[in-house]
């Protein structure tokens, strides 16, 4: 079928229209509340920006898809917009998956931890978060202040509580130590910290207190207070402005040549409770309408939340459109302005200021460049944002241990290394005992859901990463790109290739490439040492009958080391949480027996 014979095909509904070349590749992705009138406006003549007049003339082929609304269609032209990036659609840099904030209100006793993949679930999501170690500590922040479960499988109730319980991150629910209510309204206390709302979540806290003092709870009334302190100090650290009781997202734009970064000031009630920012794809040619329209739409498609106003530093296109969208996604009026003087103008400087900062600090960073590097060496698809780093470790095969360590954006992530001891492997086999290690690592992301890297660095050469390269296609994970980095002459191996490529060492790549790579060898004979001294120096408590892994590590969390436990008393065994008077009893009696 010709594109002139699908034009007139083309039904008076609301969908998303994709425009393509000759050779299937799609240039332009839009949606439209009537997909007739608007796919028909490109081929009538008339003025066209440069970067729609660019693609126009190429377009020889089409397809739609129909939506049952407007919104809708938003949401489903941004997500294929991620998903096929199109040349000529204004995008997040490289499309990265930003990490959300799940809370999990489709469980009787919600969860709250960090994804990268939101889905229409029943869940709640809450972000999108451009620093991941913000992320990571907002979220840690939220387990002190407010004890969820943070057992990773569905709710069930158990015999005894876990460790969580003990260190007062965890209200053990599964075990009966909270009751529905209780619990409830912790989560509506992760709601409202979540959202920025300070003065609400402080004032419905103050008043939990009074009622848990009145019901002579004081231990949960101490809790409370010290939950209230802690978002006192918060809430002191935010600029307060003008605009009392209020939910504002300031937006501002700076760009240069091809790049561009935009930065989200959101105000809640009153207050300035983060920075966000975010790195655009540009043409040189795209107005700044263009580019403020573009990231409007893809930006609120993903956000969790909604403010009642977005302030904006130019005009926007289809602002009655987008208006209606956001209005209908919130449930009350949304207003986009665009104010020429006051405390709103002057926030709107302050924003673009930042991104003017941002965007030329991300420029000049020497991460930022060794990815793009990479990008082009390796000729990849997309920034390896997340690398993964695989060596092994062992002696004559004796004691052989695993390593995987990621980098994020080129910084590694402590929290996210792996360990992992040899099971099925008995013989000295390098290639083998990195197969288990590439197959139990995926294996288990993928049955958690967790983020997979872009990127995976082994330790050797063109031997090792053809058996990492197998394993990967095992377990359907061909995406992954795999790279080796041989130590003799730090050559760079790649499974389709059999010359290695060419990356000069004093180059940015190179140097990220030899950190992972070192940075893995290191964890994995650290462990593989580690395990060797345990084995020679047996931890005493294990010999103790009755006694198993749990005990073992609450005595040494408590006590710090073996030497304390053996000089605690009978009272300072028992007051660890956890032991009590029978076990307490069993470790002292064995212990001063075999002191002797």
């Amino acid at each position: 079928m010709t594109l002139k014979q699908k034009l007139k095909l083309v039904p008076e509904k609301a969908g998303v229209y994709l425009f393509k070349d000759k050779k299937g590749r799609i240039l332009y992705i839009g949606k439209a509340l009537s997909l007739k009138k608007r796919v028909k406006s490109y081929f009538q003549k008339g003025e066209f920006s440069p970067r729609i007049g660019a693609f126009v003339s190429r377009i020889e082929d089409m397809d739609w898809i129909v939506t049952q609304s407007e919104a809708e269609a938003f949401l489903l032209e941004s997500n294929l917009i991620k998903h096929h990036h199109p040349k000529y659609n204004i995008r997040f840099r490289d499309d990265k998956s930003y990490p959300y904030i799940k809370l999990s209100t489709n469980e009787d006793f919600p969860r709250a931890f960090l994804t990268r993949n939101p889905k229409r679930d029943g869940s709640t999501y809450f972000g999108p978060y451009t620093n991941v170690k913000a992320a990571k500590k907002t979220l840690r922040l939220i387990h002190r202040l407010f004890p969820l479960r943070r057992c990773r499988d569905k709710f069930k109730n158990r015999l005894s509580p876990c460790l969580n319980f003990y260190i007062k991150e965890c209200s053990a629910p599964c075990v009966g130590r909270i009751n529905k209510e209780d619990y409830e309204f912790l989560v509506k206390g992760v709601f409202l910290f979540l959202q920025g709302h300070y003065e609400s979540l402080i004032l419905a806290l103050r008043c939990a207190m009074l009622k848990a003092s009145q019901n002579q709870e004081f231990e949960r009334a101490a809790n409370i207070r010290d939950a209230i302190r802690a978002i006192e100090r918060m809430g002191q650290k935010q600029t307060v402005t003008s605009f009392p009781g209020e939910d504002i997202d300031v937006i501002a734009i700076a760009r240069e040549g091809k790049d561009a970064c935009v930065v989200v000031f959101p105000i809640r009630e009153g207050n300035v409770v983060d920075r966000n920012h975010f790195l655009l794809n540009i043409d040189s040619e795209d107005t700044g309408r263009d580019i403020l329209t573009s990231f409007v739409k893809q930006y609120y498609a993903r956000a969790s939340f909604l403010p009642s106003q977005i302030v904006v530093p130019g005009k926007i296109e289809e602002k009655k459109e987008i208006i209606s969208w956001l209005t209908q996604k919130k449930g009350e009026r949304v207003r986009i302005l665009f104010p020429q003087n006051g405390d709103k103008k002057r926030l709107l400087r302050l924003a673009a200021e930042n991104a003017k900062l941002l965007l030329t600090q991300t420029k000049s960073t020497g991460n930022d460049k060794a990815l793009f590097q990479l990008k082009e060496y390796l000729e990849l698809s997309r920034l390896p944002l997340r690398i993964e780093g695989v060596d092994v470790s062992n002696i004559a095969g004796c004691e052989a241990t695993g390593s995987v360590v990621v980098f994020e954006e080129g910084q590694p992530e402590k929290s996210e290394y792996r360990k992992f001891k040899i099971k099925t492997i008995q013989r000295i086999d390098d290639f083998a005992m990195l197969e288990e290690v590439i197959k139990r690592r995926y294996r288990k992301v993928l049955r958690e859901r967790k983020e997979l890297p872009q990127l995976v660095l082994i330790d050797g050469g063109k031997g090792q990463v053809g058996i990492c390269s197998r394993a990967l296609k095992e377990l359907n994970l061909q995406q992954i790109f795999v790279v080796g980095l041989a130590k003799e002459m730090e050559q760079v191996f790649l499974p389709t290739r059999s010359a290695p490529v060419d990356i000069p060492l004093n180059s940015p790549a190179m140097k990220l490439l030899q950190r992972v790579r070192d940075e893995a060898h290191r964890f994995a004979h650290s462990y593989h040492i580690k395990k060797r001294q345990k084995k020679i120096t047996e931890s005493e408590l294990e010999k103790i009958p009755g006694i198993g892994e749990q005990t073992k590590k609450l005595l040494l969390s408590h006590l710090k080391s073996l030497d304390g436990v053996k000089k605690a008393s009978l009272k300072e065994l028992m007051d660890v949480p956890g032991i009590g008077e029978k076990r307490g009893k069993l470790v002292k009696n064995w212990l001063d027996k075999n002191e002797r």
